[in-house]
């Protein structure tokens, strides 16, 4: 047990209402490890209160998610220990402008798998597999014998850990990956490719949204991009839904798969807010490391996964400013 895992069990045993929050728009393992670890501690610590907050639930059915609150805002409600999911940064969980917890002096810890600049004592992470695979390793670590599977555990770290290594295609798959997985799959076995084909569909009203992005594809030397207006989207009455899910199927199943194109980004707008943009960044082992380009956004992610927020009073200056960010990275 590392000093953070030490930290955290010791703040969990006094604490008496806990908080757990995944990143906004979350993935499925950004769900997997929130729901994971809420499942591990209710099962450890049954008298505590544990709350999870989202404001939104997983797109496929996934153990435990009839137990996340769904809220608008995220407010302050006496929890003593906040615990965050995949992702270290706290802009990434609440909003400065809309959540009341935002400015909250509650002790906060962080539970994480991605690439970091410097060691935090509040941020555990080994830059696993997943957010889910950290999870579960963190829980075994502080609690031993205490922390014992279940079916709801043995599938929550299947679905995380296959949703987040591409089926262990991706680098942060490691020997101790599959080890896990072989550990919790042989306590219960989840069909794997049930769960691929369901959480790979897409609402029907995705379509429209997918046509108008696919319209402004525009394609540089071995790099693509996408983008959709706030005011094509009110055009042709697109709902926020069909945008997300449009985006993010272009975003996985497209822009890299184009003949000679390698790596792009694809923009659409946060919907809560007149003047924020969601920028997502894929790119294909051995070509552009994204994750610089995001972080220079003030984003985050992976060497061939990262995204960034941009605040732009249209996606014309969002294109302006990421294409500035790009030339300065690829030129340096």
């Amino acid at each position: 047990m590392n000093k953070q895992e030490k930290s955290l069990r010791k703040e969990i045993g006094r604490a008496k209402n806990i908080l757990i929050l995944t990143h906004k728009g979350p993935d499925i393992d950004a769900f997997c490890s929130m729901l994971l670890l809420y499942k591990g501690l209710i099962n450890i610590f049954p008298s505590k209160r544990i709350t999870m907050k989202a404001r939104q639930s997983p797109a496929v059915k996934l153990p435990q998610m009839e137990n996340i609150n769904l809220v608008e805002d995220i407010d302050s409600e006496n929890e003593d220990l906040i615990i965050c999911t995949d992702s270290p940064n706290w802009e990434l969980f609440v909003d400065e402008h809309r959540d009341g917890i935002f400015n909250t002096k509650v002790r906060r810890f962080f539970i994480d798998h991605h690439r970091m600049d410097e060691e935090r004592n509040e941020v555990i992470n080994e830059l696993r597999s997943s957010a889910t695979e950290q999870v579960y390793v963190t829980l075994k670590n502080m609690f031993g014998k205490k922390f014992k599977l279940d079916e709801d555990i043995a599938s929550l770290v299947q679905y995380g850990i296959v949703a987040d290594t591409g089926r262990f295609l991706y680098d942060l798959t490691t020997p101790d990956t599959f080890r896990i997985f072989a550990e919790v799959k042989s306590y219960y076995s989840v069909d794997l490719e049930d769960f691929t084909y369901k959480s790979e569909k897409f609402p029907r009203e995705s379509t429209g949204a997918i046509i108008e992005l696919l319209k402004t594809l525009t394609i540089q030397g071995d790099m693509a991009y996408m983008h959709i207006s706030r005011e094509i989207i009110e055009e042709k009455g697109l709902n926020k839904k069909g945008v997300d899910n449009g985006q993010a199927f272009l975003r996985d199943k497209y822009l890299r798969f184009i003949q000679g194109v390698h790596w792009g980004f694809i923009i659409k707008p946060i919907f809560e807010y007149t003047n924020k943009w969601h920028v997502s960044f894929r790119s294909t082992k051995g070509y552009q490391d994204v994750e610089i380009i995001a972080k220079k956004l003030n984003g985050g992610g992976h060497k061939y996964s990262s995204a960034a927020e941009i605040t732009a009073d249209s996606v014309e200056e969002v294109i302006q400013k990421v294409l500035e960010v790009i030339k300065e990275v690829t030129l340096s």
